[in-house]
């Protein structure tokens, strides 16, 4: 039996505990910076289906897009300012950290890992999803284990959590691999679909729809048994502002207790023929204990 498998639902925070932190440059009250501009910075992804991105009208959208929308009204009923408007911020993969160090997005709203590392530049909120870092192949390619990918093409997003397990991985079992790196997850997927590639690796759910939207059947497709890390995502937010975190952990925890994110998890994963995304266990005990701890990247 697979490892994960045997893993028991109760042992994930026990898993993802890890401890850190070190004191910002500085810090600023966010409630009072958005009372006197009018608005909260939301920084978003362009294409991270589902967690963030925009659509094919150019609006801002996602699972963590949702979630960050329940932590602005909240914001506007804590302020008594109805008035208060949402000023959307792209950010990528190389900036998302510290535009939220430097202030440039009041919430960081996209698909980022809460590890122990980034918890020592920024605060995170509960964990709102856990993924499992996957890699999805073709099943007529005859890849069934990470020893068949010796050798041959894998699509990974660059300068990520899932780049670094993969050279990690070459290090310590002497493999080696041949990267296709993509700018988003949903290249990543596309350079599969399109044979650029031999395998795509990236976060189970961040690859299981992107393969849905670019019209291909998932059965002929399939995840090896075999994954590399276990991450939990969190919206980040600048760290010692007290206030502002107890009012972002108020409303994750009021939407994982009282079935909101249950419902999140179920508009988002569900694709019209194909199914839903069966919801792992992990996040399953994400959904029953909120955490925000931040994780020792924890490599199986």
């Amino acid at each position: 039996m697979h490892f994960l498998s045997r893993l028991r639902p109760w042992a994930l925070m026990a898993a993802l505990a890890a401890f850190g932190s070190a004191a910002p440059a500085w810090a600023e009250d966010t409630l009072a910076r958005i009372a006197s501009s009018g608005e909260l910075k939301l920084g978003h992804r362009e294409k991270s289906l589902p967690f963030s991105f925009k659509d094919a009208n150019g609006a801002v959208k996602g699972y963590t897009v949702d979630v960050c929308l329940q932590v602005f009204d909240e914001i506007k009923k804590e302020l008594k300012r109805p008035d208060l408007r949402v000023h959307y911020l792209l950010v990528d993969g190389k900036n998302r950290i510290s535009d939220v160090k430097d202030g440039v997005v009041d919430l960081e709203c996209g698909g980022t890992a809460n590890t122990a590392a980034r918890q020592k530049e920024i605060a995170f909120s509960h964990h709102i999803f856990v993924a499992t870092s996957s890699f999805l192949v073709r099943k007529n390619s005859g890849i069934k284990t990470l020893d068949d990918l010796q050798g041959k093409k894998i699509a990974v997003q660059g300068k990520t959590t899932n780049e670094g397990l993969l050279r990690a991985n070459e290090r310590t079992y002497n493999r080696h691999f041949n990267y296709v790196l993509a700018d988003s997850t949903i290249d990543v997927v596309g350079a599969l679909v399109k044979g650029e590639a031999d395998a795509a690796f990236a976060d189970d759910a961040g690859i299981w729809i992107p393969l849905t939207r670019l019209g291909k059947n998932v059965d002929d497709y399939q995840f090896l048994e075999k994954r590399l890390s276990l991450e939990p995502y969190s919206i980040g937010l600048r760290k010692d502002d007290p206030k502002f975190k107890e009012l972002v952990d108020r409303v994750t925890r009021r939407m994982i207790q009282g079935g909101e994110m249950a419902a999140l998890y179920k508009k988002w994963f569900s694709v019209e023929q194909q199914g839903m995304l069966p919801m792992s266990m992990f996040m399953k005990e994400a959904l029953r204990r909120p955490s925000d701890m931040g994780v020792e990247q924890i490599a199986f």
